[in-house]
């Protein structure tokens, strides 16, 4: 379904396995227009396949991502973001249908209101049309629903449950949602700082690494997880993957899985 202003609102899983689907055409979609997927599923599963920035969110049950070696299970109590390049796969495997809700950027769309949103007004308008697109990595990871971003997509849930959706609202929630992400990127660089290394750069990365681990750790507790596979997971030597997540998180990955353990029981 086409809303307004060149949205999309899927509200069924495309089936990957029908002979002659041309998966360039289905992610030109999603390169060219905002598309929100809206679906239900117990069993489902998708191939790696090239992702643009977009919002993963999931209820009534866990939806699986696997990104190289990072696990996520989204549900609920989180959301997941991924940018635009990212190649995962994903599954629902429930006793139950679990619904899948995704808010999908295009790569023009997300370019011109990032440009929009930082650039200074005056270099703005001195620079004329001859602005240079910019984009903003954001932090890939698990976030807890929150004050910030939550609201936002809840809105844009509802409406993609409407029978006649409302496309000029949604497209207006759609900048909107791109602003708080870029405050929640300013909140998720003050957490960086907190980071214990000398240089920003070593900083920003060693905090996306514990956090790929923390992510694999709350997404699959119920596992044997070891210290060898985590330090796979976070790209790190173990000792020195050992050292880092106690100094930032305050306990051992090992007491950090009894702790989510313990939560959950």
């Amino acid at each position: 379904m086409q809303a307004d202003e060149g949205i999309y609102i899927m509200r069924g899983f495309p089936d990957f396995t029908v002979p002659g689907f041309d998966m360039e055409v289905y992610n030109d979609r999603f390169k060219k227009s905002n598309v929100i997927i809206h679906a239900s599923s117990a069993d489902i599963s998708y191939a790696e396949h090239w992702g643009c920035l977009s919002i993963k969110c999931a209820v009534n049950g866990n939806e699986y991502y696997r990104c190289q070696d990072r696990f996520y299970a989204v549900n609920s109590s989180n959301y997941l973001i991924l940018n635009e390049g990212s190649n995962y796969s994903s599954y629902i495997f429930s006793r139950q249908p679990v619904e899948s809700f995704t808010i999908n950027f295009s790569s023009a769309f997300e370019a011109t209101v990032i440009q929009s949103l930082l650039a200074d007004v005056n270099k703005t308008l001195d620079s004329g049309n001859n602005c240079t697109l910019q984009r903003v990595e954001f932090t890939e990871k698990l976030y807890a629903h929150d004050n910030c971003v939550s609201p936002v997509l809840n809105k844009l849930y509802r409406l993609s449950l409407e029978e006649k959706t409302g496309g000029a609202y949604i497209a207006e929630l759609y900048y909107v949602l791109l602003e708080r992400l870029l405050l929640l990127q300013q909140n998720v660089n003050k957490e960086i700082k907190n980071v214990a290394a000398a240089k920003a750069s070593t900083q920003k990365e060693i905090y996306k690494r514990l956090h790929y681990a923390q992510d694999y750790i709350d997404s699959s507790f119920s596992s044997d997880i070891n210290l060898q596979q985590l330090s796979v997971v976070a790209c790190l030597n173990s000792a020195y993957f050992l050292r880092q997540f106690k100094k930032y998180f305050g306990v051992t990955p090992y007491r950090y899985i009894i702790q989510k353990r313990l939560a959950a029981a």
